[in-house]
């Protein structure tokens, strides 16, 4: 004789299917979780013509602030004034509300960072603008066209908008 009804069968089958299609729906959810795009370089070159003295602005407040160190832009409150800080703010966010800032104190190379993803001390990738006084050939692998360096080998690539002005796109493993 069979030990378990029919119904009951039923109910058990049917509550396995429910918790398959729920966990292939939860699967394909996070696997398809929405990935940062790198902005086209000619999207940074417009957005830096259009807000070129917000740039050149931030660029002297950094290397005003920075004295010789690296300096990440709002984000060490205990150096900087309200007011500093409101100035930073505004200027960035009338860029990308997004951007983030950092200079090199002792070479004055100030970046501005508009995506990336990973960590500052693992894999991961930065694209942006960068202000390099001087010689950039240090800088990074200069390039025509920085649209596809997500395929390129981990290194810091770059192309020149003006001669100090550059898009910079930064792979690290």
């Amino acid at each position: 004789m069979n030990r378990f009804p029919l119904r009951l069968k039923f109910i058990f089958v049917a509550v396995l299917l429910l918790a398959m299609l729920a966990a292939i729906v939860l699967w394909h959810k996070g696997s398809s979780a929405p990935r940062l795009t790198e902005p086209k370089d000619q999207e940074l070159i417009a957005t830096f013509y259009a807000d070129r003295k917000a740039f050149e602005r931030l660029r002297e407040m950094a290397a005003e602030d920075a004295r010789g160190r690296w300096y990440l832009g709002v984000s060490d409150p205990s150096t900087l004034s309200q007011s500093r800080r409101s100035e930073y703010k505004n200027l960035m966010s009338q860029i990308n509300p997004k951007l983030q800032a950092a200079m090199n104190g002792t070479t004055g190379v100030v970046r501005f960072i508009f995506v990336g993803e990973g960590t500052a001390i693992g894999p991961g990738w930065v694209k942006g603008i960068e202000y390099v006084p001087g010689d950039y050939s240090r800088e990074g692998v200069l390039l025509p066209d920085l649209n596809k360096a997500a395929s390129l080998p981990a290194n810091v690539y770059i192309r020149e908008i003006e001669p100090t002005w550059l898009i910079f796109y930064q792979r690290d493993e």
